[in-house]
């Protein structure tokens, strides 16, 4: 039989086929499949619901997700199904209103033969710019379902980005406006999900969207696809997706869990495991209030307070842009040049120049002189990992071998250093494992699912003390392996045996 869902996974296909590559790309917004829209759906309205049902989809292209509610809402057992649901669609591209219109009436149909009353309005104008949005006041049984479209936007010229601007912070990216906006909507008693890059969760660019989620929702469930192209396969997305449950707020019982729940894509969705994590262990407490999904209950760093700054340590990013340092970067070494360091020198715990590969040379002279690092120790790691890497963290203890009073470091890196002092090479080689640990991965994978690890999440990483960091530098020797790092930091956090017995090969 064919179903709501059906009717409009079938019209948003056929819309999609008339698009470019490039100007599906450009509306940011991609189809949701419909074994993924039902998962939403089932999940949002499970349990008994509100007589008077208020279903907003702000984003709708063609209305597979407010057609999986409905379907979910009617297919409840009497005593649970609402009497009343009101939809209200919002869909910019004037394309696809007729197709929505034929739906909803297919929909009123549904809901009659199950007795339920139901009305629609579909708005063909941007939900941001609507009234709705912009009131910012609570609807009660409001159910909000919404796969958004995400690009980028331009936080002072565009109108969006400056009437949300509560959910503003750095480069904002539109998917996170719908987020927010609804949730100041989501009245208690209220539901909410949204299926979407895992990116709000973590990053400086998110915090006030994340800030004002938790303002107005309390998160009950999260799913996350592990897989970066099978979420939304027939679109081919390279993105690692997730999903977002939540309430309308109210106030948060001590000892609440969030569940959480993982798979590859849409097709292991029956077979996903299941996990009851502490809001603690998801939420951080602190001003950036990131989210992660660890795979345990229980907090490897437990009980440890010191961090970079507290131990005396910095991390900056390198000061080489190079489309604005040309003038300074040469191809041969030469009168006044010194090692500059790009992405390729750096591999797992070891840096290797020159590579023969770039311009690897840059001119130190009073002009460039601010770009420039001293030439002593540090660790320097990759701010992008390929995913394909077996750990997030791609770094080195760099002990100042390379010839010359001072180094270049090419943007794309960062650097840890001493400001004020000297890091010794214990302290570097330490540091250089702990980050390249099991450990370290399993939190960076947890926190997020970009391949970027920025300057703020390694300043909020808890660190060991500085004589376990030290003690691992002294023990781990020079260009360990990942196994070796492993040996012999495991061994030093859990204290279980003396470090010394690591060394055993």
């Amino acid at each position: 039989m064919t179903t709501l869902v059906d009717i409009a996974n079938a019209s948003g296909r056929s819309f999609t086929t008339t698009l470019t590559r490039a100007e599906q790309r450009e509306m940011g917004q991609f189809m949701t499949p419909p074994t993924i829209a039902r998962f939403m759906a089932e999940r949002l309205v499970a349990g008994p619901s509100q007589y008077h049902v208020r279903v907003l989809e702000p984003a709708a292209g063609g209305g597979i997700l407010a057609a999986a509610v409905v379907e979910a809402l009617l297919a409840k057992a009497p005593a649970d199904r609402p009497g009343r649901i009101e939809l209200m669609l919002y869909e910019l591209d004037t394309r696809l209103i007729p197709n929505l219109r034929d739906l909803c009436l297919l929909m009123s149909q549904s809901s009659v033969l199950a007795g339920v009353e139901f009305d629609f309005v579909i708005e063909n104008v941007d939900f941001l710019m609507s009234p709705l949005a912009l009131s910012g006041e609570q609807l009660p049984g409001l159910v909000t379902i919404s796969n958004p479209p995400f690009l980028k936007l331009n936080k002072t010229t565009d109108a969006r980005a400056r009437l949300h601007a509560y959910a503003v912070h750095g480069q904002p990216n539109i998917y996170a406006l719908f987020m927010a906006a609804t949730a100041r909507l989501t009245a208690p008693g209220g539901r909410w999900c949204f299926i979407t890059p895992r990116s709000w969760m973590a990053g400086e660019y998110f915090k006030a969207a994340r800030h004002t989620l938790l303002r107005h929702l309390n998160i009950d469930s999260l799913h996350a696809f592990e897989s970066r192209t099978e979420g939304f396969e027939e679109d081919a997305v390279l993105q690692e997706t997730v999903i977002a449950w939540a309430s309308g707020r109210a106030t948060v019982e001590h000892g609440a869990n969030i569940m959480v729940t993982r798979s590859q894509g849409g097709a292991d969705l029956a077979t996903a495991g299941v996990q009851a994590l502490p809001v603690e262990r998801v939420v951080g407490d602190d001003e950036h209030a990131m989210f992660s999904l660890p795979r345990d209950a229980t907090n490897p760093f437990e009980g440890w307070t010191a961090t970079l700054k507290t131990h005396g340590f910095e991390v900056s990013t390198g000061r080489v842009v190079a489309f604005r340092a040309s003038e300074y970067i040469r191809e041969y070494s030469g009168v006044g040049t010194v090692p500059l360091l790009w992405l390729q020198h750096v591999r797992q715990q070891q840096i290797l120049w020159p590579v023969q590969k770039k311009r690897e040379h840059i001119l130190a002279s009073a002009q460039s002189a601010w770009m420039l690092v001293p030439n002593a120790p540090m660790v320097v790691m990759r701010r992008f990992s390929p995913k394909e890497d077996e750990r997030r963290v791609t770094c080195a203890a760099y002990l100042g071998q390379l010839p010359g009073d001072a180094i270049g470091l090419e943007n794309h890196l960062n650097y840890i250093y001493r400001p004020g002092g000297h890091m010794t090479p214990a302290e570097a080689r330490g540091l250089a494992a702990f980050l390249a640990s099991s450990v370290v991965d399993a939190h960076f994978r947890a926190l997020a699912g970009s391949t970027q690890v920025n300057a703020t999440e390694l300043r909020k990483l808890p660190f060991p003390p500085l004589a376990v960091l030290v003690h691992i530098g002294e023990i781990v020797g020079d260009f360990p392996s990942l196994n070796r790092i492993d040996q012999v930091v495991n061994v030093a956090l859990t204290a279980q045996r003396p470090i010394e017995e690591a060394t055993t090969a």
